[in-house]
């Protein structure tokens, strides 16, 4: 399985990457990152990361030290799924054991088509971290004893999570931060589009 993502330790070198607060991601060159932001709050419930043809959804939420939260949503999805009449099945992925549906699509157009979904959860020191990979990263993805990894589990397993050590309930979620980044105007740009080295930030 592929080591990462990891905690933010003390000593470890985030110059280059971009902070989110709990989250810090890796300067990838080309990456897109879209935050989801709550309208009451301003803080962000999850990040997507824009990487080519492959999106990933990015959730954290704390945990208990000794619980595996993720079996129990992992059922959730499952059941949710089926009722839906989604095909999906549980495997071993690169990250562990995760879930590969078929979800049904509808473009502009109304043309109506399939799209591969992965849903992952990653655990680490009382934290969980909930992803849903689509696009190219979520076509036949290599398998657990593959030595490949796709362009966007590396990108995943380049996180890094600064989790704190402040008390909190499990599955309590974990709130991303927007960028404290110099605001650049541009003519054309849009005022919440923001340029962070290779990132590419929209709020």
């Amino acid at each position: 399985m592929t080591a990462g993502p990891k905690d933010l330790v003390q000593g470890v070198d985030t110059s280059g990457m971009l902070d989110l607060g709990p989250i810090f991601l890796p300067n990838v060159p080309g990456l897109e990152v879209h935050l989801d932001l709550d309208p009451r709050s301003g803080n962000g419930k999850s990040v997507s990361l824009h990487l080519n043809m492959s999106i990933a959804e990015v959730q954290l939420f704390a945990t208990a030290t000794n619980e595996d939260e993720w079996a129990p949503m992992r059922d959730a999805i499952v059941n949710g799924l089926r009722e839906q009449g989604v095909d999906c099945r549980v495997e071993l992925g690169a990250f562990g054991t995760e879930v590969r549906a078929v979800m049904p699509t509808v473009d502009l157009d109304g043309t109506a088509h399939v799209q591969p979904v992965r849903f992952i959860g990653i655990r680490g020191n009382r934290w969980l971290m909930r992803v849903v990979v689509s696009g190219d990263g979520a076509i036949e993805p290599p398998s657990a004893s593959s030595a490949d990894i796709s362009e966007v589990d590396q990108l995943i397993s380049q996180l890094l999570v600064n989790r704190g050590d402040d008390p909190r309930a499990p599955g309590e979620r974990l709130w991303l931060r927007s960028p404290e980044i110099a605001k650049t105007e541009s003519p054309g740009m849009d005022n919440q589009d923001r340029q962070y080295e290779n990132f590419h930030i929209q709020l």
